[in-house]
């Protein structure tokens, strides 16, 4: 079951081909953190498949500044132009859904926990980040980069 923590949009000034095209490539999603996350993390890894499903990248870095981890994302639902789905190892889950607008599009994205452990999304949820106002700042930095 995945618990839905999280959940932004913004208005881009492109079609959605183009935000679409923009945000399926694993460094765009990495370069869309916070500048000091990506200080202590790198994407080491990524592995493209054509049909977009089973794409994995692997993003290395440290918890808390202490603990070594890694982070593998596995792509598991890829609909051109729509939808992607992004599951992580430790349990995240990232979806990112695209929808014409009146001038662009409208790039939505939600991040939760897959955990069959009560409480433990919560808590994860807590002591690993700023959801909501990560996501803004992503959000912002991918229209940013998709409009120039």
């Amino acid at each position: 079951m995945i618990k839905e923590l999280h959940k932004r949009s913004v208005h881009i000034d492109a079609p959605v081909e183009k935000v679409f095209d923009y945000v399926k490539d694993p460094q765009h999603f990495f370069e869309a953190f916070d500048e000091e996350w990506r200080r202590h993390m790198a994407l080491a890894e990524v592995r493209t498949t054509p049909e977009g499903v089973g794409t994995t990248s692997r993003l290395m870095g440290r918890m808390f500044l202490l603990f070594h981890m890694e982070w593998v994302l596995t792509r598991e639902e890829y609909v051109p132009n729509e939808r992607i789905v992004d599951h992580a190892n430790m349990g995240g889950v990232w979806t990112s859904t695209f929808e014409p607008d009146e001038t662009g599009t409208t790039l939505t994205m939600a991040f939760g926990w897959s955990s069959n452990v009560p409480f433990v999304a919560d808590v994860l949820d807590r002591i690993g980040w700023e959801g909501d106002k990560d996501l803004d700042l992503m959000l912002s930095n991918l229209k940013k980069a998709i409009e120039t």
